[in-house]
């Protein structure tokens, strides 16, 4: 730990590589450990500007004052209880107001799970303009709780303990953003995504497809889709195609290769494979027995 100047009573860890390294070959680490965490009361100068953004992931936490935060060209105003994620490698600058500067609790962290965690978008920020009360006081709770136990140094169980609580800590903040937003902001993206893969009944799609054309992770419409749909994207793309196909072999004599075209298969014999895996017939076979 060290101290910066001109700053009060604040805290800043950086877990050195050589550490870090020597832990990860714990899975539960390697799946998400913070790098650096810290506390800044009445951060007055506080300035920091990344063209290249940042090799892990950024957590603000706004417990006082105002400052403001830019990523990729968007402004976000944080104030009491506001809280933002920045996903690394965005360029990204935040700084303290001069007149009213913030108090931040702030970490970063990284892992192989790291956006399984919450619904942050590996392009842009992900805020909450106004933490509940619920949420504040846990999230106040879990940062001090990380920083106790960082104090004696960087021990084995310290990491693994700290690394625990930040997955309880984004869990929470998932879970309240749920709440805020209510079931239907994930929901709207299922509908979305579902309207998308109509429109492109057409052509190859990838789950990256509907992620990238949606502005979120696939790591979150993936999750948010089972739990609406209760299959993969894939799946329900493969079950639509499939469905649309059996509709043209019954009631129409369009040629099985014009069908698999239609569909967006460029190989009929992978598209027949594909038939017969969900009716347990060959296409052909599936339209003779009719």
């Amino acid at each position: 730990m060290r101290r910066l100047q001109d700053f009060d009573n604040e805290y800043l860890f950086v877990l050195p590589k050589d550490v870090l390294q020597d832990y990860i070959f714990s899975p539960i680490i390697a799946n998400l450990y913070v790098t650096d965490l810290g506390f800044f009361p009445n951060a007055q100068y506080h300035y920091v500007h990344r063209e290249q953004g940042s090799a892990g992931w950024i957590i603000i936490f706004c417990t006082g004052g105002t400052g403001t935060v830019e990523v990729n060209g968007t402004m976000y105003q944080l104030h009491q209880y506001s809280l933002i994620i920045m996903p690394p490698g965005i360029r990204h600058t935040y700084y303290a107001s001069q007149n009213d500067p913030w108090d931040i609790y702030w970490l970063h962290f990284r892992g192989k799970l790291a956006d399984e965690y919450i619904n942050v978008s590996p392009n842009k920020a992900h805020f909450i303009d106004q933490l509940t009360s619920d949420q504040v006081n846990s999230t106040m709770r879990q940062f001090w709780q990380m920083i106790k136990s960082f104090l004696p140094g960087f021990t084995y169980d310290s990491v693994f303990f700290v690394s625990q609580v930040l997955g309880v800590m984004l869990a929470t903040l998932a879970l309240g953003d749920t709440d805020q937003q209510t079931s239907t902001h994930g929901g709207s993206y299922v509908d979305a995504a579902i309207h998308y893969i109509y429109q492109h009944i057409d052509e190859p799609i990838k789950l990256t497809d509907v992620a990238r054309h949606l502005g979120i992770s696939t790591s979150y419409l993936s999750r948010k889709f089972k739990a609406v749909v209760n299959s993969s994207v894939i799946e329900f793309v493969t079950t639509i195609k499939m469905k649309r196909a059996s509709h043209y072999l019954q009631y129409t004599n369009v040629p099985i290769q014009q069908i698999a075209q239609r569909l967006g298969y460029t190989d009929s014999y992978y598209f027949s494979r594909v038939f017969k895996k969900e009716f347990g017939l060959s296409p052909r076979h599936f339209r003779n027995r009719l």
